[in-house]
């Protein structure tokens, strides 16, 4: 691991940068190198507000002004968020110091603050929210069918928070749009743990703690259990309804074989979240991880930057399940380039990612990595997936032969292969090795792999198997018990 002098004092060679960006720990908490210029730098004020040019939305012309300054760190304050104008958002101001958990001279990606939530004001719902949570709509956070979205919150006496981002496919076709809730009410068939048993798509059903287990609670969401290390925490619940890895920034988009427009709009969603999470909690806490199942995984690491730079002098981690963020060798190029185009992904990259947005679509967890690694010195990660994981492989097929099957991809008849016709299960066994052999030097990343009876099955940290020993020799939640406490173990297969 990089050390302060080394990390922040001069940028180091392309060699190194290559040799180190192997390392990296992807998605939202650990990198080697950034692609951003790093000189030497002293404590300094807070940078100015963000001017950004309208050029950098999606689409329209006309300035954006800069919001007012963002969200600082403990050492100093940080550059203004964007503003946002006809022609899309403006990037945000350069930061001065950014205190114990974020690199200088990067910029603050913290949205808008708003009001905090009041503990005892959450929306009564019927059928009642499940023990201890509390619904809360967010003003302005749709989902793709253009329906409000909100949050539920459980409140504790506790010092620490969890935000967990729920899975549940992704839009890219007719086909696999169709086994994704488009709004709140809707979830995905079956348990979510493998093909077959979701392939009646997506029924009705609200998105809740709980969901898929017939309303009772298990795994990190248990408050009952002894061993699960986040029982007395606080915890928010963000339901998934984008279609878009909680990351998209395309509004009335288009889709292959859906006659509606869709709203790509995870990314602003999630900063209009943290606009009323942060300030609930920020005071509260000492320590935040993020996490997130599946396309919630994903949702989570894309976010990460953002989520730490809201919560400033606090201490943001990330526990991935089910969402490995392969090199290109094993994440399809053309399947990456398709989801940038698609959800607009490229727009909710940190603007001063200058590597970020490839030209051939590839290149996307690595060169995110390098930048995070760099921006966030203290993040650790943690990664958990069974080592032949058939619904990730189910979506990763649409990336087979150069993505020549992508518009017209049907779930449905992938599933009833048997296998068949997935991404091929030794590839993806494959790319979980390389993560682990690459990354687990960092000292930053810990992996918890699933093989024997387990070894197809999809979600964990919700399921009674988090803290089954039958998982594996040390339960996942001793896993991740040990993972907070600072132990980067390398468990499974």
């Amino acid at each position: 691991m990089l050390g302060a002098t080394q990390a922040y004092m001069s940028r180091p060679s392309r060699a190194f940068c290559l040799d180190v960006a192997r390392a990296l720990v992807v998605g939202g908490a650990l990198a080697a190198c950034s692609s951003a210029p790093v000189q030497e730098r002293t404590q300094g004020n807070g940078g100015s507000s963000g001017s950004g040019s309208g050029s950098g939305g999606m689409s329209g012309s006309g300035p954006s002004t800069g919001g007012g300054s963002g969200v600082g760190g403990a050492s100093g304050g940080a550059g203004g968020v964007g503003g946002v104008g006809s022609g899309g958002a403006g990037p945000g101001g350069t930061g001065g110091t950014g205190g114990p958990n974020t690199a200088p001279g990067f910029q603050n990606l913290a949205p808008s603050m708003g009001a905090p939530l009041d503990p005892q004001g959450a929306t009564a719902l019927t059928p009642a929210a499940p023990t201890g949570w509390g619904w809360y709509p967010i003003d302005g956070a749709i989902c793709r069918d253009g329906s409000p979205l909100g949050i539920f919150v459980h409140f504790t006496s506790s010092d620490k928070l969890y935000v967990y981002f729920e899975g549940g496919g992704a839009c890219t076709n007719l086909g696999f749009c169709n086994f994704n809730p488009p709004n709140v009410n809707k979830v995905i068939s079956g348990d979510g743990q493998t093909v077959i048993g979701s392939a009646l798509g997506v029924i009705d059903g609200r998105q809740q703690p709980g969901v898929f287990e017939l309303g009772v609670v298990h795994g990190i969401f248990d408050t009952a259990s002894a061993t699960n290390p986040f029982k007395d925490w606080n915890g928010v619940y963000v339901p998934y309804c984008t279609g878009d890895v909680h990351s998209g920034t395309r509004t009335n988009a288009t889709v292959p074989g859906v006659t509606t427009p869709q709203q790509f709009v995870g990314h602003s969603n999630v900063q209009k979240i943290l606009g009323r999470v942060v300030p609930t909690f920020k005071d509260k806490v000492n320590r935040v991880v993020v996490t997130g199942a599946s396309a919630g995984s994903y949702g989570a690491a894309l976010n990460f930057s953002m989520i730490q730079d809201s919560f400033g002098s606090v201490r943001v981690d990330a526990l991935l399940d089910s969402g490995p963020p392969f090199s290109d060798q094993y994440m399809p190029v053309c399947m990456q380039k398709r989801w940038r185009d698609t959800w607009g992904l490229n727009d909710a990259l940190p603007p001063d990612c200058t590597d970020c947005r490839a030209a051939d679509g590839g290149n996307l967890t690595t060169a995110l990595s390098n930048f995070l690694m760099q921006k966030h010195p203290n993040s650790t990660i943690a990664l958990i997936s069974s080592m032949q994981d058939e619904i990730i492989r189910l979506f990763f097929a649409m990336g087979l032969n150069n993505c020549a099957s992508f518009d017209t991809a049907d779930p449905v008849a992938i599933g009833v292969t048997l296998g068949a016709g997935l991404f091929p299960a030794a590839d993806y066994t494959a790319g979980l090795n390389e993560l682990r052999t690459t990354y687990a030097a960092t000292g930053r990343f810990a992996t918890y792999f699933l093989g024997g009876a387990n070894i197809t099955f999809h979600q964990h940290v919700w399921r009674p198997r988090f803290t089954d020993a039958t998982a594996g020799t040390v339960t996942i939640a001793q896993f991740t018990s040990d993972f907070l406490n600072g132990q980067m173990s390398q468990l499974g297969p």
